[in-house]
């Protein structure tokens, strides 16, 4: 599969923070669009992964077919990070032109692999982890919880369990931002 051949999730934020004590939580729009055959299971999967680990940080998700403010591209492979010890699986950019995170399939299946993890949940923690990098303003990696920078067998294995999550620190980040 050629680097090109891409599975886009697009990403908007729309900023409905709890405005005026409403109580609605902060919404946020995706956009999931699959050019690089990764079978249908396995994103429809990884988008009900991603919504629940959103709901559980107290954030709606709504998808959708419109067109994002920012985009995140899951591409087959990364030229530089595709070394078969490379622990990274995505990359996210801030630009003029836009916001562009990109999460590498085959690093991510293989570190599934490797980890005897659900493809789909690597997928959705590590797509949820990339907006993270695109809703949460400066350096966002910490010690703890689902920004975690290096993932060792006890950050995967709280992923498989469905237990990784956004610190309360990053959800109240991500609320300022909006």
């Amino acid at each position: 599969m050629k680097w090109w051949m891409v599975v886009a999730v697009a990403v908007a934020v729309v900023g409905r923070a709890d405005a005026a004590g409403t109580g609605r939580p902060l919404t946020i729009d995706l956009r999931m669009r699959n050019d690089a055959q990764v079978p249908a299971h396995v994103l429809e999967q990884s988008q009900d992964e991603v919504t629940r680990i959103f709901t559980a940080a107290g954030l709606a998700v709504r998808w959708t077919e419109t067109p994002p403010r920012f985009t995140v591209h899951i591409v087959a492979q990364a030229l530089g990070f595709d070394r078969a010890a490379s622990q990274v699986m995505g990359v996210a950019l801030r630009g003029a032109d836009g916001s562009v995170a990109h999460v590498f399939f085959r690093q991510v299946r293989d570190f599934a692999r490797a980890y005897q993890v659900d493809l789909s949940t690597m997928l959705a923690y590590v797509i949820a982890h990339e907006i993270g990098h695109l809703l949460i303003p400066g350096n966002v990696h910490s010690p703890t919880g689902l920004m975690q920078a290096e993932w060792a067998k006890a950050v995967v294995r709280d992923a498989a369990r469905g237990s990784l999550t956004f610190t309360d620190a990053q959800v109240a980040r991500i609320r300022a931002s909006r």
